[in-house]
């Protein structure tokens, strides 16, 4: 009787553990198929930081998770590039965390694409975004843009034309104040039609290395100053943004001169809803607990990391961002009541 026990003990014990392995290596199998071996991922322009800063990335990625290549393509702003997620054509894109929040609920520009489906991954580098000039110009203030030739858009990026609206309504006036109005099609060509006086400003969030470019040539670069209730007024309008003072020398900015009242943003990540959760989790994992690898990729990059603020309230997060922040304890109640809003929120919008 009691070896007759055994033996049904042994084979109970047999069949759990197989049922058990079975278990395991097909959820193995199943994160192993969400995986994709190539990723395409969305900058805006060519040598902006975080075009630089993705090319970084993508080596650490590549070295701490299942994708094999990690392509950055420069391809243009949300109004390219979220046709493109919805598609399937690219799986990850970076932008202002700020702006996407009116493409997440369908709203200002982004009224005629409607609502998209998209979510966080994590958060990094702070924007002065700004009116740029140089000395020879005369442009300190807003007011001062009135009859000057101005690059202030870009392609498929709407954040321009907002910032542009809003900037100069601070000051009571509008685009049609300008001599001109130019796109241009990279932060390079700008940058050179302004130090060689094609230009008298252009609109664009700060780079560094293009500052410094500046500097070389014309002893500095200006920054078109606010006063604090010109940038309250782009607040009020402006959902995301906030106001700094940004002392001398900032190493984000690498501005001579002190800049007040500067209108700033975070970049953040950003991918669709439908994205596996284990990509979304390795993905974020392989960024922000492996900062240092990539951290020289450009001065930005080291901002990509747990001890800044990966996790802020604009766009929902990625339940795989999510899984992984909470083991980090970085989602707080605040977090999760944001997301059940902004959740319900676009819910709301997409059922009218």
């Amino acid at each position: 009787m009691k070896q007759h026990r055994r033996l049904s003990y042994q084979k109970t014990f047999g069949f759990l553990t197989t049922l058990l392995m079975i278990m395991f290596f097909t959820a193995g199998t199943t994160l192993a198929a969400d995986w994709p071996k190539n990723v395409a991922v969305i900058s805006a322009t060519p040598g902006a930081s975080v075009h630089m800063v993705l090319v970084g990335m993508g080596k650490t990625i590549e070295k701490h998770t299942p994708i094999k290549k990690w392509i950055v393509q420069p391809l243009g702003g949300p109004k390219a590039w979220l046709p493109m997620m919805k598609m399937g054509k690219c799986q990850f894109a970076n932008h202002n965390a700020a702006d996407m929040v009116n493409a997440f609920l369908g709203r200002g520009n982004y009224e005629k694409m409607g609502p998209q489906d998209i979510r966080t991954v994590g958060a990094g580098h702070e924007y002065m975004f700004a009116f740029w000039t140089i000395p020879d110009t005369g442009i300190r203030s807003i007011t001062d843009l009135k009859g000057k030739v101005v690059a202030n858009k870009t392609r498929a990026n709407p954040m321009f034309i907002e910032m542009t609206k809003n900037q100069l309504g601070s000051a009571g006036l509008t685009e049609k104040d300008f001599k001109k109005s130019l796109s241009f099609p990279s932060i390079n060509e700008a940058i050179r039609d302004l130090i060689e006086g094609r230009i008298d400003s252009v609109l664009y969030p700060v780079v560094p290395n293009f500052v410094m470019q500046i500097n070389e040539a014309k002893k500095e670069t200006v920054f078109v100053q606010m006063t604090a209730n010109q940038a309250d007024y782009v607040l009020q309008k402006m959902e995301g943004y906030y106001k700094q003072d940004i002392p001398a020398k900032d190493p984000r900015f690498r501005n001579i001169s002190p800049v007040s009242n500067a209108i700033c943003y975070q970049n953040a990540m950003f991918t669709p809803s439908k994205t596996a959760e284990a990509v979304v989790y390795g993905v974020a994992k392989a960024i922000f607990e492996n900062t240092e690898e990539f951290k020289d990729a450009h001065p930005a990059a080291k901002f990509w990391s747990l001890k800044h603020k990966p996790v802020q309230p604009a766009v929902p997060y990625h339940d795989g961002a999510i899984r992984y922040f909470k083991e980090k304890g970085l989602w707080t109640k605040q977090m999760q009541d944001h997301q059940e809003k902004m959740l319900a929120k676009q819910k709301e919008l997409m059922d009218r």
